[in-house]
């Protein structure tokens, strides 16, 4: 009788399962591809199209590209538009303005809140010799700050009235303890010590010193330092008075130096001080000034 082998059939049958998943994934791929083909044709034809018809790729945004704000000139702070302002912008004060707002007064205190004052009231004759010290010892613009006469002086006047206003005064070299003229100084009579030192002082301040420097006559690589721009030279100089009142001792021993120059057609006057050793010793000068918040920038002639 013959033998048959079942397994044969089980192994032939088995191989049908990969057969059939092969050929789902051959015709998978090949839909995918024909999509894939009609895709990129189709995006060739539009974008061909938009470019032959003239429709941008990307669209422009509605409305104008500029809009000007609604305040031009923005919000205005509480300390614009003061005239005060232009002095510090410009260096000099601007035109009259179109209406001028005073400061309000100040809060004074009341009667109770006033400190009681010690001591006698100055005589008339004592506030005169203080006003003509003040004037006579005040520092001209164009005075140098090595006087010493006139500093002996001072000190001298200045100790004979810290004498006479003081509630003990000490007594004067070459007066009596208990004479007259004692009595006379004490009763609050002119006090002629200190006039005669006005008058010595007066006559000691002789002529002010030339200040002005030509500027053709300084050499190349001089230090210089640069305080301002100005519209005229008169401007300039008086800027200089005003500056060596508030700076005395820093620029008494300096020359102005008033320089014009021309810009775009226009001509204005640099005002410069000079005397500087090397650069170290304008940056010094410079920071001084710039601590008081006024202008100030080292310069070299070249």
């Amino acid at each position: 009788m013959a033998e048959y082998d079942y397994n044969a059939y089980r192994a032939a049958g088995g191989g049908a399962q990969p057969l059939r998943v092969a050929a789902l994934a051959n015709w998978f791929g090949a839909v995918l591809s024909l999509s894939l083909v009609a895709g990129i044709g189709y995006w060739s034809y539009n974008l061909m199209v938009r470019d032959v018809t003239g429709i941008p790729v990307v669209r422009a945004l509605e409305g104008p590209m500029r809009i000007s704000p609604d305040n031009p000139g923005g919000r205005q702070a509480a300390y614009q538009g003061l005239a005060v302002n232009a002095v510090a912008a410009d260096g000099q004060a601007g035109g009259i303005a179109d209406e001028v707002v005073l400061a309000p007064q100040p809060i004074d205190l009341t009667a109770e809140d006033v400190p009681a004052r010690s001591g006698a009231t100055p005589s008339a004759s004592d506030i005169d010799t203080t006003r003509a010290l003040e004037v006579a010892f005040r520092p001209g613009p164009d005075e140098g700050a090595d006087d010493e006469p006139e500093s002996s002086v001072a000190r001298a006047v200045i100790s004979g009235m810290v004498v006479e206003v003081s509630p003990r005064p000490r007594a004067r070299a070459g007066y009596p303890a208990g004479g007259g003229t004692a009595s006379a100084q004490s009763s609050g009579g002119p006090d002629l010590m200190a006039q005669a030192a006005v008058q010595a002082l007066t006559s000691q301040r002789g002529t002010p010193r030339q200040i002005d420097i030509d500027p053709a006559t300084l050499a190349p690589g001089t230090r210089l330092v640069q305080l301002g721009v100005f519209d005229t030279a008169e401007i300039a100089r008086a800027e200089w008075d005003t500056l060596a009142t508030r700076f005395s001792p820093h620029l008494d021993a300096r020359g102005r130096v008033v320089e014009a120059a021309q810009s775009g057609g226009q001509t204005f006057y640099r005002l410069r001080a000079h005397g500087f050793e090397d650069e170290g010793d304008s940056r010094r000068f410079c920071a001084v000034l710039l601590a008081q918040n006024a202008d100030c920038i080292p310069a070299l002639i070249r």
